[in-house]
């Protein structure tokens, strides 16, 4: 079925009548609009749908059809125009058609209508318009999609210049909780009084580990950040612990957040390494356990335990790493569209709908992909399953 409409512009209420009862023999699946009036037509333009005019030159009253078909074209790209004429004048003026059609008519034709000749314009360009139309909404999406590409760059290239201020006062702040481990030793060989050493073990010590346990912390979580955002397409062997252990760093704050019981699970028969682009790989688990935290979120139970885990299962050839949650069923609708890039049912402010179309994407170069089992009443959890190949295919 053709889509796209088509309407007919003239100022002989016969001519419409014949019009209607013949290119609706002709274009069956087409909807076509028959008018006299040119604000109708302008007015059908506004909706910016593929539709092909079919104007009379000449129309009662001061106005032409060309400077009708001006003001479409000016409120719509997505229109074309086949001009008409039953004046004698316009039949040998050259001219007048050569000027139709630099202006970007597709023809001129002249009454009276072979109405099975104009129908196969009709068709033909339609077609053309749907076609072209169609191909800038994919340029257009793929237009997005680079510009949200430079953004992560801008945004990889922000956090290392954050991860290097941090790091610098972070460097002296950890330099003079040592000093005070450092001056505490030297005092406690040279002090003689029990009770001001007692003071000191009680109250300042514990401060100065807890200071520097939390700088060891946020030098592992910057540390992750710096590798999860660094382009690296190199392939290395790569163990599941390690992998994890960075995914819980950089999914650290939106678990406790969320108060998730976040756990993981790695099967005896997984190889110890897997040859695979590590940063990649990363990213993709990474995004599934966020889209996961932010499920918990949009769920309606509140008082309800969170529970989210990543287990590690092994067959012949590939690793399935299988994403749990308990949080709410994913609609149909959703399943149906999840890994469609821009797809989203996120906010602005949570998402863009890319981040499973990449991940997908970024399987499918590793020789693997993802797919949803969704919750059931046989089936308590929600379930991302990523399939890799123990070897990188790359």
């Amino acid at each position: 079925m053709l889509k796209g409409s088509y309407c007919v512009l003239d100022d002989e209420n016969d001519f419409l009548t014949v019009a209607k009862g013949e290119l609706k023999k002709y274009l069956p699946d087409m909807k076509g609009v028959f008018t006299t009036e040119p604000e109708e037509a302008v007015n059908l333009a506004l909706n910016d749908e593929p539709l092909i005019f079919i104007i009379d030159i000449r129309l009662d009253g001061d106005k032409t059809g060309m400077e009708i078909y001006q003001r479409i074209s000016a409120v719509s790209k997505k229109v074309r125009v086949i001009f008409i004429t039953g004046d004698e004048g316009f039949v040998s003026d050259e001219n007048l058609k050569n000027r139709i059609l630099l202006e970007g008519s597709i023809d001129l034709l002249y009454k009276p209508i072979k109405w099975h000749e104009l129908a196969i314009k009709v068709k033909n360009n339609m077609q053309l318009l749907l076609y072209s139309c169609n191909l800038e909404s994919i340029i257009a999406e793929r237009t997005k999609q680079l510009i949200h590409a430079d953004r992560l760059a801008t945004v990889g290239t922000m956090i290392s210049a954050i991860i290097h201020e941090i790091n610098s006062p972070l460097t002296f702040i950890k330099a003079n909780q040592e000093m005070c481990r450092y001056a505490y030793g030297n005092m406690k060989k040279a002090a003689t009084h029990e009770e001001d050493l007692s003071i000191f073990e009680k109250l300042v010590l514990p401060s100065v580990d807890e200071s520097l346990n939390g700088i060891t912390r946020i030098e592992e979580l910057l540390n992750s950040f710096r590798r999860f955002y660094k382009r690296d397409d190199t392939v290395s062997e790569v163990g599941f612990e390690e992998l994890l252990s960075e995914v819980k760093n950089l999914t650290s704050y939106n678990i406790r957040r969320g108060n998730i019981d976040f756990t993981t699970e790695i099967a005896k028969n997984v190889p110890k390494n897997i040859t695979c682009k590590k940063q990649e790989l990363i990213q993709v688990i990474t995004n599934v356990v966020n889209n996961a935290v932010d499920a918990f979120e949009e769920s309606a139970d509140m008082s309800a335990k969170k529970e989210l885990k990543i287990v590690v299962l092994a067959s012949e050839s590939m690793i399935n790493i299988v994403v749990s949650n308990n949080g709410p069923e994913i609609p149909k609708y959703v399943v149906d569209r999840i890994f469609e890039p821009f797809f989203t049912t996120k906010t602005a402010e949570k998402g863009t709908g890319l981040g499973l179309a990449i991940s997908r994407q970024i399987l499918k170069f590793m020789g693997g992909t993802m797919y949803v089992e969704n919750k059931s009443k046989n089936h308590p959890t929600v379930d991302f399953i990523i399939t890799i190949p123990t070897t990188y295919n790359g």
